[in-house]
């Protein structure tokens, strides 16, 4: 049987996956962003942070006497660029892109809310305020690609009927 601490440990390996999935992604992502000025800021802000939170999880891993999972990191960079090979194909793959990383950005808030809750439960606030930190930006960052939705998908059918390059 395990207790709120080792829960909270699994689950801070997991948020450090996480974070190395969403740095890979959005990296493959830029180098097809360069008719897209706006979707490419974004995601430089959001790798800068990603690389930030990644290593304000590994601490709090390591501070709880822990170490990060290889084979979970290896499984989610794996997912990452199964994801990218895939939406490289589409002509939409701005599109698809956008809204997948809004998605996902739902996905890390969900997550950063569960260790919030599971830190409170461990008695380690310590990484409860690094994770309500994070929480923090990764709403930010879902509030800020929002408006970019309906922006991208408009520079998209513009490019596309234009016959310009509408992929990058």
């Amino acid at each position: 049987m395990t207790n709120p601490a080792d829960n909270l440990l699994h689950w801070l390996r997991d948020a450090h996956s996480m974070e190395k999935q969403a740095i890979e992604s959005v990296e493959n992502q830029q180098k097809r962003l360069e008719n897209y000025p706006e979707m490419r800021a974004w995601a430089q802000e959001h790798v800068r942070t990603a690389h930030q939170h990644r290593d304000l999880i590994r601490a709090c891993i390591e501070r709880r006497g822990g170490n990060t999972s290889q084979l979970k990191d290896l499984a989610m960079s794996v997912m990452g660029t199964i994801q990218e090979i895939t939406g490289s194909f589409a002509e939409d793959e701005i599109l698809k892109n956008v809204i997948a990383d809004y998605a996902f950005k739902h996905y890390q808030i969900a997550c950063y809310k569960s260790l919030i809750a599971a830190a409170e439960e461990a008695g380690d606030a310590e990484t409860q305020g690094v994770c309500e930190g994070i929480l923090a930006t990764q709403q930010q960052q879902a509030d800020a690609l929002l408006p970019l939705i309906p922006q991208m998908t408009c520079v998209f059918l513009r490019r596309d009927a234009a016959e310009m390059q509408s992929k990058r």
